[in-house]
């Protein structure tokens, strides 16, 4: 069976793009988690991926779903997770990026993601990409009746390492510096190393989520990255909970502040 277009034809089931946790929450933050999940439709055929690959960082952001709902929880803010895997469409990232769908990645080739047509792309951005959006939209929308400015705080986690190089406890990367200085002298009073925009650098690599939903309507926004060992420590995810809503309560009280 020929896995070179898994979405050719019709879909036989929907597929939810989006799930939102704790949608009642008023706290004026929206937390976003892109790849919070290594599913895909059932018709993918799991692009032809190893159960290897599909449960390394590549598939999904090991640790960030479970962290988003405990922060949800702990500031009473609404979630906003992507059901699927960032390997059949990457949410964070625009159509015209290469990673957007990647064909390899981190050295394992995506045999369903090799040569896809226009049609197929397309595809795959009308059943998870759009609709994933629209229901951040709708999110924001709903919680913006309640606070004029509500900051967008997407959650993510990466590898403890990268070409031999160790990489920080946590990194909070931003597109623009106020207020995530806010956020990084917060959590500098739990985390013993802080990366400041590193190792991905928020001014260069503009996450879509930013790109779509905050910058253009002028709201506060930077992403949370914290290691994946650090997260898989037993009890590990609600300790780093309390320590990013600790610091997000310094940030909160800066945007009060600014908005009088």
């Amino acid at each position: 069976m020929s896995i070179s277009n898994p979405d050719s034809g019709l879909h036989p089931q929907p597929w939810p793009a989006a799930t939102v946790f704790n949608a009642e929450g008023r706290t004026p933050v929206l937390l976003v988690c892109e790849h919070a999940s290594n599913q895909m439709p059932p018709d993918a055929n799991n692009l032809g991926c190893s159960p290897e690959d599909l449960g390394r960082h590549i598939a999904v952001d090991l640790g960030a779903a479970d962290l988003t709902r405990a922060l949800a929880l702990r500031m009473g803010a609404p979630a906003v997770l992507c059901t699927t895997s960032r390997l059949y469409v990457d949410c964070n990232r625009s159509s015209h990026d290469a990673d957007w769908i990647p064909e390899r990645s981190d050295g394992s080739l995506i045999p369903g993601n090799v040569g896809l047509n226009d049609t197929a792309r397309e595809q795959r951005a009308q059943r998870v990409f759009e609709p994933f959006h629209q229901q951040v939209a709708q999110t924001l929308s709903a919680l913006r009746k309640h606070h004029p400015t509500v900051l967008i705080l997407p959650i993510h986690s990466f590898a403890a390492s990268l070409n031999g190089q160790e990489r920080p406890h946590a990194a909070v990367i931003w597109e623009q510096e106020w207020p995530a200085s806010l956020m990084l002298q917060g959590l500098s009073r739990h985390a013993s190393s802080v990366g400041n925009n590193y190792p991905y650098d928020g001014r260069e690599l503009r996450g879509h989520t930013f790109l779509r939903h905050a910058i253009p309507a002028g709201l506060p926004h930077f992403a949370i990255e914290v290691r994946q060992d650090l997260l898989a420590q037993p009890g590990a995810t609600e300790h780093w909970a309390g320590y990013l809503a600790d610091a997000l309560d310094d940030v909160l009280a800066g945007l009060e502040k600014a908005a009088v």
